[in-house]
């Protein structure tokens, strides 16, 4: 099966979104960890204290892109993608509906909540896929 679903067309467009929610995570991740001020200042957060947890969470998330991007060769790695971008919604939502987070993170959430949920239908959508390719009679 893990042939079937690096072959497929549905395979390459779930490649495709993997490496760009990897790619969103380095991105990000990378930002915090060389500036964490501006970053947190460019999303609404006024951070003036050490840079010291920024910066750790830069660096889990340039670790965390680079484990979804192995999810394009190990396919069980997709679902670290799926429960961390879930993790982020909850976080970032209820931060910013009860806690201290500025409203702007409700938009974030909602595209953590995105990507997270768009490369599980695709996932999902793809195994389908490769499960009737690799017997026919299982889609019946």
């Amino acid at each position: 099966m893990q042939d079937a679903v690096l072959d497929s067309p549905q395979a390459a467009q779930l490649n495709l979104l993997v490496l760009a929610v990897a790619a969103h995570s380095v991105a990000l991740g990378v930002c915090l960890l060389t500036f964490p001020n501006w970053t947190l200042g460019l999303v609404g957060w006024d951070y003036t204290g050490s840079v010291f947890w920024p910066r750790q969470s830069g660096l889990f998330l340039i670790i965390l892109g680079v484990a979804y991007g192995a999810a394009v060769r190990f396919r069980p790695l997709v679902w670290l993608l799926v429960a961390s971008r879930a993790s982020a919604f909850v976080f970032l939502m209820a931060h910013a509906l009860w806690l201290d987070a500025p409203r702007l993170a409700v938009l974030l959430g909602v595209g953590d909540g995105l990507m997270g949920l768009s490369v599980a239908v695709l996932f999902w959508s793809t195994s389908q896929a490769d499960r009737a390719r690799e017997d026919p009679s299982a889609s019946r």
